[in-house]
């Protein structure tokens, strides 16, 4: 007998979210067995709905660009740039997985999944339009770029891992004083950055891949 499509629709919904929650756990490499019993299903269902472990991961992806995108909605038009860039952070990082065992994909998965392309292009497209917009109103420092926002976001990953196990609220504390040092008031002059482009690329590169 034929499954009905409401169970099939159910059975893949509880299949990507248990992907997700496997990833975060054990990594990307996680046994996908792993996944089904996390499901509930069996393994024959999962790879009935994901023959590949490819196809699994840009479901994934998918799911977690259709909540970032909801979250990215909500800050097209906003009168205060530094609030929005304090809150759209906040919520990305509510939002997004970020887990010990789900460090950031592999290049290869980036060059091959639409919906995680998506995912990078329009996260950085909304905090640039945010960061400049609270350059332009004089309420963030104007010696500041997204590199350096991408570097200081990235600093506190591993306190925001942490406390997710230890004190789940403790890192909107920290990010907190991290974003603080964007405010202009009495910020000490930065060093110059290299001006070699490609040097700074590798360094993003490094800093997203340690």
């Amino acid at each position: 007998m034929r499954q009905p499509r409401s169970d099939v629709a159910r059975n893949r919904r509880l299949l990507v979210q248990a992907a997700i929650e496997a990833f975060q756990e054990h990594g990307w490499d996680v046994p996908l067995d792993t996944v089904a019993r996390r499901a509930g299903v069996g393994n024959a269902t999962l790879y009935r709905h994901f023959p590949t472990r490819d196809e699994l991961y840009e479901a994934a992806f998918a799911e977690i660009r259709e909540r970032l995108g909801a979250v990215l909605a909500r800050y097209q038009d906003v009168d205060d740039g530094r609030q929005a860039l304090h809150e759209v952070i906040f919520a990305i990082y509510s939002t997004a997985p970020l887990a010990t065992g789900m460090n950031d994909p592999a290049k290869e998965r980036l060059d091959t999944s639409p919906s995680l392309r998506w995912i990078v292009t329009e996260v950085k497209a909304t905090l640039d339009r945010l960061l400049r917009l609270a350059q332009c109103q004089g309420s963030v420092r104007a010696d500041v770029d997204l590199e350096d926002l991408a570097l200081l976001l990235h600093s506190l990953r591993s306190i925001i891992v942490a406390s997710d196990a230890v004190a789940p609220e403790m890192w909107r504390r920290h990010l907190t004083l991290v974003l603080d040092a964007l405010r202009p008031g009495s910020a000490s002059p930065l060093p110059a950055r290299p001006d070699d482009a490609e040097q700074r690329l590798r360094l993003l590169h490094a800093a997203r891949y340690s």
